[in-house]
């Protein structure tokens, strides 16, 4: 028998964590305990992780500073962590395995010959890996397997010349980039602050999303990838 996660070893405790920051999603707590005996005992030790860390980490925790003159907690900075966060419980979930560029174009299972005729076939070539193993794609796949209501209320938040995100692969990738926008130049994710008007070379883009909305699909998206193991 494999051994117990420390999660599970914890059950009682990592257990109340977990109606902590799903609770507003289930009627009662006769509810989520038959939610939660559903789960695979396999992937148990990894529910009660995702939600243990999300909870401190962005549900009930804020980045604090102690600066004169700031107040504790600054919006767009606790925000920015807290996306990142998220993103990264994301990418925990995944099963999806990665490979570099070069090693995808060697893999045998490839019959691509060489060597590469020219930039324009390299293009082609790179576009098909970025579709298989680029950085968005697991978080796109997660937010692929939101409730169709949930998928509709996000990609209303984002509309470019008062036309709504067409897909949520896109909204997932807008999201994505602001967390990597923030990890790589350090560049705050003003856009979660509530309602934006941004003037970009495609038109004026309105954002009214807010960290609240993401958490919400967040908790969403980890009732459904859990309930898809029962």
């Amino acid at each position: 028998m494999a051994p117990l996660g420390r999660y599970v070893r914890n059950e009682a405790a990592f257990k109340s964590d977990a109606y902590a920051v799903l609770k507003l999603h289930f009627e009662s707590r006769r509810e989520f305990n038959r939610y939660y005996a559903a789960i695979s005992k396999s992937k148990l030790n990894d529910f009660l992780r995702v939600c243990a860390s999300y909870r401190y980490l962005a549900k009930h925790g804020d980045w604090k500073i102690k600066v004169r003159g700031y107040g504790p907690v600054i919006d767009y900075l606790t925000n920015s962590y807290k996306l990142v966060a998220v993103f990264s419980l994301i990418e925990s979930l995944s099963c999806l395995g990665y490979l570099d560029f070069y090693q995808w174009l060697t893999a045998k299972i490839r019959k691509q010959s060489f060597p590469i005729e020219d930039r324009s076939s390299l293009d082609k070539l790179y576009r098909e890996y970025k579709a298989d193993y680029g950085a968005t794609r697991r978080c796109a796949t997660f937010f692929s397997n939101l409730p169709l209501e949930e998928q509709q209320r996000l990609c209303g938040s984002i509309s470019v010349n008062k036309k709504p995100t067409a897909e949520i692969k896109k909204l997932a990738e807008f999201l994505y980039n602001l967390r990597s926008s923030f990890v790589h130049k350090a560049e705050f994710a003003h856009e979660l602050s509530g309602l934006i008007f941004v003037n970009t070379r495609a038109g004026m883009v309105e954002s009214k999303l807010t960290v609240a909305g993401i958490l919400q699909a967040f908790e969403l998206g980890v009732i459904e990838h859990f309930r898809g193991e029962a």
